[in-house]
């Protein structure tokens, strides 16, 4: 099932078990961002503060997305270790007891989910982590977490990413997602102890086959060169982060900016939409936070392609993409998509008076020049990219997508559906079991063909040309071109 969104900066690494020995310990970087209901041009920041300062909404739902994804990626991927990283405020660890025999079930609890207890920062492991959260108001729970959490340095994330074999980043606010990143890799460091940010220690990493990185939304977008592909869906939710009264919920890097507080990161005039847009843009480009992790070297990924018929899919996600890019699928965007006002008065209403942000038409005039590739992901599908360290150049790729039983495997722009999963029976792991249960796509009433016309008001036959000229499966090529599934695998 798809989890909450957090509005900022959480990760989790994990251990793999000793079956996957020689690996050293997993690592995942979970980001999660904190998000709130947006249009493309008003990030309610009325509604938000109210939340934040009423409902402590980010308080508890760092915790709860923290809780959440720790003890689900311990489970499905039967991991002994996991670490998550919130770059906005701690990092936790947690190990799973008696990890030798994941299979025995010994070390889990009632609802099949692993016991695990806390690693703290005095490196004890005697604190139990919480077996479930009822709600997050439970304030003995939400005191417990904050205790184990670890401040954030440099320090600290090289000695994670050394120690593990994987990284995760998952799904949030692109454009927070990537600040944060890039203001911790600015930090001064120590000569002592290493010679660069973390960004480029975990791209050191994958060139050396000592590591391996996973991305989903968010996380997609910034395995890229740079971000842009995230200003499809507009504006996202853009200038949240800056607002003030977010200032005791969050931990700034010590040097994000030059008095060693934070007046020059948050907004002075709280929710005021035009100068928190105008205080993010200086911040973006302050950071240089439009530049992704660069891990898929010279490509750019758009996740969330959805071509289905209806209203009521994902915004436009598919003719953004479609618009923005030429026939053989490369990055070609020719008007900018993330627009602001470019005065005071920044009414929801006016459409004539939007533009884009100089620094940012820049970056799309010179990502148009490059002819990146651009890879549209639908939601349930994958890319498992494989990439040459001393050329930068993806030198090849495996589509990857969901199977019914019965069925087939779904075509590349079938937006997979939230699966019915009570007691997440179509995810565990089965014996022979090696796709989702015969059923769970075709009795579906969500998972429907995409637009695959040539002709009409969206013209989604447009994607077969950038499916062959990307090396993904074309639906056009298949054997039912008007199907949910394609014939082989």
């Amino acid at each position: 099932t798809t989890p909450p969104k957090s509005y900022f900066n959480t990760h989790l690494l994990f251990s793999a078990p000793s079956i996957l020995t020689p690996l050293p310990p997993f690592f995942v970087a979970f980001k999660l961002y904190y998000c709130l209901p947006s249009s493309t041009n008003n990030d309610r920041l009325e509604m938000f503060e109210q939340s934040v300062i009423h409902d402590k909404l980010i308080y508890k739902q760092r915790v709860k997305l923290a809780h959440e994804y720790m003890r689900n990626m311990v489970r499905f991927y039967n991991l002994d270790r996991i670490i998550c990283w919130d770059l906005s405020w701690g990092a936790w660890e947690a190990v799973v007891v008696n990890n030798h025999d994941h299979d025995t079930n010994n070390n889990n609890s009632d609802d099949g989910f692993p016991q695990m207890v806390f690693i703290n920062k005095h490196n004890q492991n005697s604190i139990p982590f919480p077996t479930f959260l009822n709600t997050a108001d439970d304030d003995n729970t939400l005191s417990l977490f904050y205790k184990c959490a670890q401040p954030i340095t440099p320090q600290l994330l090289t000695q994670h990413l050394k120690t593990v074999s994987g990284y995760y980043l998952v799904g949030g606010n692109t454009y927070t997602m990537s600040l944060f990143h890039h203001m911790w890799n600015d930090q001064q460091l120590p000569p002592q102890t290493q010679t660069c940010g973390h960004m480029q220690l975990l791209r050191n990493l994958l060139s050396q086959n000592k590591l391996f990185y996973m991305g989903h939304s968010a996380g997609a977008i910034m395995s890229g060169s740079n971000i842009l592909t995230a200003t499809f869906k507009c504006i996202d939710a853009f200038s949240i982060v800056t607002q003030p009264y977010n200032a005791p919920f969050l931990k700034l890097p010590p040097s994000c900016d030059e008095t060693s507080d934070s007046s020059s990161f948050f907004v002075s005039d709280k929710n005021n939409l035009y100068k928190s847009r105008m205080q993010m843009l200086h911040l973006m480009n302050k950071y240089e936070a439009w530049r992704g992790y660069d891990v898929v070297m010279n490509v750019l990924i758009f996740p969330h392609y959805d071509s289905r018929p209806c209203f009521a899919s994902f915004p436009q996600s598919a003719e953004t993409y479609l618009s923005a890019t030429n026939e053989e699928g490369q990055f070609y965007q020719l008007t900018g998509s993330l627009l602001v006002n470019d005065d005071t008065n920044d009414d929801d209403d006016d459409t004539n008076n939007r533009k884009e942000p100089r620094d940012v038409q820049q970056i799309r005039n010179e990502t148009n020049t490059r002819q990146l590739p651009c890879y549209p992901i639908a939601n349930g599908h994958a890319i498992l990219f494989q990439c040459d360290a001393l050329s930068k150049v993806v030198v090849g790729i495996e589509a990857l997508s969901p199977e019914e039983e019965d069925g087939g495997v779904l075509h590349w722009d079938i937006y997979m559906p939230n699966v019915s999963c009570p007691n997440y029976e179509p995810y565990t792991h089965v014996a022979g079991r090696s796709c989702f249960a015969k059923g769970c796509f075709t009795k579906d009433d969500n998972t429907v063909a995409g637009d695959r016309l040539s002709d009409g008001c969206y013209k989604g036959g447009r994607i077969c040309s950038r499916l062959d000229a990307l090396g993904l499966p074309n639906v056009g090529s298949c054997d039912d071109v008007n199907g949910l599934f394609r014939s082989s695998l």
